[in-house]
């Protein structure tokens, strides 16, 4: 199994790493270290927040992100049953709190930051989004998150839009990896060996992704050549270097 960090929320979705977990290990602890690496090696402004499943939405991942200076958005499902019910018996006894278009989508969407941790969370206070998209054939379509985003600093519909973009994780990283760069069929058993066979996949999916968008044209930027797009690249897959002293 492995864990996937992408850049997402910016019109450009891109893979940054992946860390492989098996027996004896966990997803959320296999995230953790994924994050920590990522900001040690991007550095602190690389991200603001981490959007993650309900899977992640553990204290210790929490934490880790809070720790690296990140506001997470996680997916609030059955595996955290006390902050789920409370959440459901309040909000579907209320009314929304805003209501709004989403493309031909209609939205629904209830918002409160008053809801009490789980004991093994050091967060004040949790704060709980559901939200309720009714589709033009009928379907509807639900889901509640956590955060802690303070309401004064992302409105519901701004945390809406973060929350839907757990699906370019899914789409754009998850699924154009195994479907176009076949990242689940890999014919090796040693560890680093599957290391670099991901990293490849991902490093094949990054170059694919920034040569559609210098020949599609897309977006307002100066279309930069290829041998800038080669340098650009090349310069940010380097390290730096720490100064010779001596």
């Amino acid at each position: 199994m492995e864990a996937l960090i992408s850049v997402v929320g910016t019109g450009l979705t891109l893979p940054c790493d992946v860390e492989p977990y098996g027996p004896g290990d966990s997803e959320y602890a296999a995230g953790g270290r994924l994050l920590r690496r990522a900001i040690a090696n991007l550095g602190k402004r690389f991200a603001q927040y981490v959007v993650v499943d309900g899977g992640l939405a553990t204290a210790p991942f929490l934490h880790t992100a809070g720790d690296l200076g990140l506001r997470i958005v996680a997916r609030l499902k059955e595996n955290l049953p006390e902050l789920f019910t409370a959440a459901q018996q309040r909000f579907l006894s209320q009314p929304p709190k805003l209501v709004f278009e989403y493309g031909k989508d209609h939205v629904e969407v209830w918002d409160a930051d008053d809801f009490d941790p789980w004991m093994a969370l050091r967060w004040e206070t949790v704060r709980v989004l559901f939200y309720r998209q009714h589709k033009p054939d009928g379907t509807v379509v639900q889901a509640y998150w956590l955060t802690d985003f303070p309401a004064a600093e992302v409105g519901p519909q701004s945390l809406f839009h973060m929350a839907k973009s757990r699906w370019e994780i899914e789409n754009q990283g998850f699924n154009e990896a195994k479907n176009h760069h076949d990242l689940e069929h890999i014919r090796h058993h040693h560890a680093n060996s599957l290391v670099i066979a991901w990293l490849v996949a991902l490093l094949a999916l990054t170059i694919e992704r920034l040569y559609r968008l210098r020949y599609l044209h897309r977006g307002r930027h100066r279309v930069p050549s290829s041998a800038q797009l080669l340098l650009t690249l090349w310069l940010n897959l380097s390290r730096p270097c720490a100064a010779d002293s001596s």
